[in-house]
């Protein structure tokens, strides 16, 4: 399972990085059709395809003969790191550049934050984000654990 572990990784790393491109200029192309800043941010939305990892990961591993919680688990804070390494280079690049992309976005009160300080609060974030997803991932593997069909053995 180790290495369609790996495969399934590295999918969703690639898919998060295009997705991270595509937010970095989806921004002219949203707002130039009137659509609302925050549906612009959600089409680009790097958390969307984490959560979509989430679920693939622990039910994958819920579904393995050989299958453990921990194994998923490893395998989904492997890919929250790498979507907050992604965040956090797109906020400081579009800090460093001065481009409007969905990076220089930011939320009601923390307009106000400077970028660096922004950044770094996703990196105190992907604490919360990982034990979020510990317990979302939970009982994902288990609904698909409980579905794994036993092994038959034949009559002797």
């Amino acid at each position: 399972m180790r290495k369609s572990n790996a495969s399934v990784f590295l999918i969703l790393a690639l898919v998060m990085f295009v997705v991270a491109v595509l937010r970095w200029f989806m921004k002219g192309w949203i707002d130039s059709r009137g659509i609302s800043e925050t549906v612009g941010s959600l089409l680009a939305s790097i958390t969307v395809v984490l959560l979509v990892g989430l679920v693939v990961i622990f039910a994958r591993e819920g579904r393995a003969p050989e299958g453990r919680y921990w194994n998923a688990a490893g395998w989904w804070i492997a890919l929250a790191v790498w979507s907050q390494v992604l965040v956090i280079s797109g906020i400081l690049l579009a800090a460093r550049t001065g481009a409007s992309t969905y990076y220089s976005e930011m939320v009601a009160q923390h307009r106000d934050l400077p970028p660096v300080q922004h950044a770094l609060s996703h990196g105190v974030a992907l604490v919360f984000l990982a034990g979020i997803g510990l317990l979302l991932g939970w009982p994902v593997y288990w609904v698909t654990k409980r579905g794994r069909g036993t092994a038959v053995r034949p009559a002797a």
